[in-house]
């Protein structure tokens, strides 16, 4: 059950609705969501669901932020992709030195962080910290951003890889370079961003494989990250599909009406299937656990699986939307445009995580959880 400050939250995500389904036409032909939704999400508390205590946030149930997040999809799924990044990218920071949630948020409660996890950058050694370059493309909401959080690699001298690590450099350190041009998405700005070389000391500077077990984070920033982060990138699809499925009126004949049918039962039974697993992940770490493979896997194989319902059922409708009385083309068109863009994602990787799904299923071994 979420606390009433979320409750309040989502209460305003949901007055803020009807404009940003009026402006998603223009987002569309624009390629840029206005500033004035960013300050106007802000105001709502969307962004703070995430965020620390520490820094004024609400550490929210996840369930929350997820379902904030599908409802502005419903809207415009360019909002509700570049608001679910910028948001989760606020998330499991507590894991890191303490002195990063003041950096970041201590002369600027409204700072977003964009993001990118492929480890393009590269990390030298220097006394006190690390010399840092790099490239990462498609780093929704670069332009919304003042700091970037990254994946690079720490080599040698010989330039052998040594370890993965996630950095944080502020805007000063980086440049954006205006790259999008998705053919769906148009607004959510994952444009590269570039560090040509920047000093970043020790405490901004986090290893993905060896993990400080004495950090106390909060039970929120001890989900698995790759869970958290394929979850933000399904919540815009399964959003999208019920604005396809909604949007129209009676249909002409029984095939178009059990294809609605089938639609909406698809997006029903991801729903129910995501809140299982994110109540039995959190169940585990509020407990003091750690979510094991099987839980793992099965809420990465549910997941993507709602990723490929949320196509199909957008696909049911497009497909024949002519059968359908009130039905708007130009939506319709912006929706499967959207759609063949989001899929696209790591997060809606089905063949491989289904692969894996099935080795497991099968007793062979699983020895790679970050698909």
């Amino acid at each position: 059950m979420s606390s009433p400050p979320t409750r309040s939250v989502l209460d305003a995500v949901r007055s803020l609705l009807p404009a940003i389904a009026d402006a998603a036409a223009d987002v569309d032909r624009h390629g840029a969501v206005h500033s004035d939704v960013i300050d106007a999400l802000h105001d709502a508390g969307y962004f703070a669901l995430l965020q620390s205590q520490a820094v004024g946030g609400l550490d929210a149930d996840l369930e929350v932020y997820l379902a904030a997040t599908r409802e502005l999809s419903t809207a415009c799924t360019s909002t509700g992709w570049l608001a679910g990044w910028l948001g989760v990218n606020s998330w499991g920071l507590s894991m890191r030195d303490p002195r990063v949630l003041g950096e970041i948020w201590g002369t600027d409660r409204r700072a977003l962080l964009c993001s990118s996890y492929a480890p393009t950058g590269r990390l030298h050694r220097r006394d006190g910290g690390f010399w840092l370059s790099g490239r990462w493309s498609r780093c929704t909401g670069a332009r919304h951003s003042s700091w970037l959080s990254a994946a690079a690699l720490r080599v040698g001298a010989d330039g052998a890889a040594q370890d993965f690590m996630a950095v944080l450099v502020p805007r000063a350190d980086y440049v954006v370079e205006p790259t999008w041009n998705g053919l769906g998405l148009r607004g959510i700005g994952a444009d590269d961003v570039v560090v040509a070389g920047a000093f970043v000391p020790d405490h901004r500077v986090f290893s993905w494989l060896h993990l400080d077990p004495e950090v106390s984070a909060t039970a929120l920033d001890r989900l698995p990250q790759p869970t958290v982060f394929t979850l933000a990138g399904t919540m815009p699809l399964l959003g999208a599909a019920q604005r396809a499925v909604q949007s129209v009126g009676g249909g002409e004949g029984r095939p178009a009406l059990s294809a609605i049918a089938m639609a909406a039962t698809d997006i029903e039974l991801s729903l129910l299937q995501i809140q299982r697993d994110v109540a039995d992940l959190v169940r585990c770490v509020e407990d003091g656990g750690q979510p094991d493979t099987a839980l793992v896997l099965r809420t990465r194989r549910d997941q993507v699986m709602a990723c490929e319902r949320a196509v199909g059922a957008v696909r049911a409708v497009v497909q024949d939307v002519d059968r359908y009385e009130g039905h708007d083309e130009a939506l319709m068109e912006r929706l499967w445009r959207d759609m063949q863009t989001a899929r696209k994602h790591v997060s809606s990787n089905v063949e491989q995580v289904l692969s894996v799904a099935g080795r497991s299923a099968l007793g062979l071994t699983v020895d790679d959880l970050i698909w």
